[in-house]
């Protein structure tokens, strides 16, 4: 920011000259005061060029005359917007206030163009992707809305092996319907064919060993297995092929953002083919409200708070949806 400063006679002072502009450096610096007032007289004291800084001089000064210089500051902050200090009350919350309230709007703008330059590194691919389902898809995009809804999402691949059973998958016994319609040597080639990408052959042996787990009917371990694989390979693809990712990633960091790419990327790729933005066992649920009946939940599986997690649909879904991710996948590597 550009050196500016400014001259006010102040009551009780003088005249005094002093930068306008704080660098960052300052403001972190005085942002450490617990109180607005003392916000505010830090930040005096490090603009203060002429005369010298005595605090005892400035803390007895009235409000009123303080009031003249925080305005001459805001202004040169480009902070009027933001500063709308009450005649009758002291201006020192509003002064602290408005450049909290710029910085935040700074950093929000900040960081949509950030998410903007993200998504558009994807545009192309998700694209595809969406075009390729649309095709496959067809006329049965409602009963694949309900599959997925119920934690079913199939690729097109996998829509292809049951495309002549869709009217027997109805509410209430689509898990026991596709648990028929994949045989575990008709799931064994589905999943043979997931290796052809990069991300996939570094999880290989994860993936075959919690397959077998499955094979077994050892289905925690199953589903312990595959949970965390679809986010890894979409993970890897982002980290190493969205030029996007690593600014993104460090403005999370510097913001204390929550934003997580890898869900964001997901919940995209889900709305975009197929109308749905969450698949159910991705939902947050508070482990106090969290009925353990079988259901699926990652969050619940992976903090050990669901332990009747291990069903063969359960691990079926898993499996399904790492097919569902592997396409996905292929189109995003183009």
């Amino acid at each position: 920011m550009a050196m500016k400063e400014g001259a006010i006679k102040i009551a009780g002072i003088g005249r005094v000259r002093l930068r306008l502009r704080p660098t960052e450096e300052e403001l972190i610096r005085v942002e450490r005061a617990k109180r607005a007032r003392g916000f505010f007289l830090a930040l005096v004291e490090a603009l203060l060029i002429e005369p010298s800084y005595v605090r005892e001089d400035w803390v007895r000064l009235p409000e009123e005359e303080l009031r003249k210089l925080a305005l001459l500051i805001a202004e040169a902050n480009e902070l009027l917007p933001y500063f709308r200090p009450k005649r009758e009350k002291p201006f020192y919350n509003a002064f602290r206030n408005a450049w909290r309230m710029k910085r935040s709007s700074h950093n929000e703008a900040v960081f949509q163009r950030a998410i903007a330059a993200w998504k558009a590194h994807l545009e192309e691919g998700i694209s595809a992707a969406a075009e390729a389902y649309e095709r496959a898809v067809g006329k049965e995009r409602e009963i694949l809305a309900s599959l997925a809804r119920a934690g079913f999402v199939l690729s097109p691949t996998a829509l292809a092996e049951v495309k002549g059973n869709l009217e027997r998958l109805e509410e209430g016994t689509l898990g026991a319907t596709l648990e028929e319609l994949w045989p575990d040597k008709e799931l064994q080639k589905l999943v043979d064919r997931f290796f052809d990408l990069e991300p996939f052959r570094r999880r290989e042996r994860i993936i075959r060993n919690a397959f077998s787990a499955y094979l077994r009917e050892e289905y925690e371990l199953s589903v312990y297995g595959l949970f965390p694989q679809p986010e890894g390979v979409m993970w890897d693809f982002l980290s190493c092929s969205n030029p996007a990712e690593a600014q993104l990633e460090e403005l999370i960091g510097t913001q204390n953002r929550t934003f997580v790419t890898v869900e964001a990327l997901i919940r995209e790729v889900l709305s975009r083919l197929i109308g749905e933005e969450e698949l159910p066992f991705y939902r947050f649920v508070k482990f106090i409200e969290f009925a353990d009946d079988g259901t699926l939940n990652r969050h619940a599986v992976e903090h050990g708070t669901s332990i009747a997690f291990g069903t063969k649909q359960n691990a079926l879904r898993l499996i399904l949806y790492l097919d569902f991710a592997h396409f996905v996948l292929g189109k995003l590597q183009g």
